[in-house]
């Protein structure tokens, strides 16, 4: 019988963190103020800003809040982390992944999630964002040749 006690009250335990968590992860909201160009050429060089804004459960912006910013289909950040500012924005700057054959263009999904509010069991508030990509109008070709590298 003590060791049903003890399970109900570890069971008890992990379901009142596991709710503050999500209840702290309801109060905060993530919003996009700023995503240019879209959509943007999947040359794999053109950078693309990203800026976004946490508010609280009043609709104020939070500052000191690191945002983790996660490409999920491609391409990179120059920096995934970013601490929010005194009105709650961060920026970001993304580069699309090179359109090619084995990587045809497609829509990219990026998560922004804000890694600051959880406590204990990482529920955290997260917004995602969808960037539309188009072959760029120009393909960049590359000056160098195997001959000019290895010399011939």
């Amino acid at each position: 019988m003590k060791k049903l006690w003890i399970w109900i009250a570890v069971v008890l335990t992990v379901a009142l963190l596991v709710g503050f968590d999500y209840y702290r992860s309801t109060e905060f909201k993530l919003e996009i103020v700023e995503l240019s160009p879209q959509p943007a050429p999947a040359d794999g060089q053109s950078p693309v800003k990203l800026k976004v804004r946490l508010l609280d459960g009043k609709g104020l912006p939070v500052e000191g809040h690191i945002l983790f910013g996660l490409p999920r289909n491609g391409g990179l950040f120059s920096s995934n982390r970013m601490r929010t500012n005194a009105d709650g924005e961060a920026e970001y700057t993304y580069y699309p992944y090179k359109a090619s054959k084995l990587q045809p263009v497609r829509k990219i999904k990026i998560d922004i999630i804000d890694e600051s509010n959880s406590v204990f069991i990482e529920i955290n508030t997260k917004l995602t964002v969808e960037l539309d990509l188009v072959q760029p109008e120009q393909e960049t070709k590359s000056e160098h040749s195997l001959d000019n590298i290895f010399g011939e």
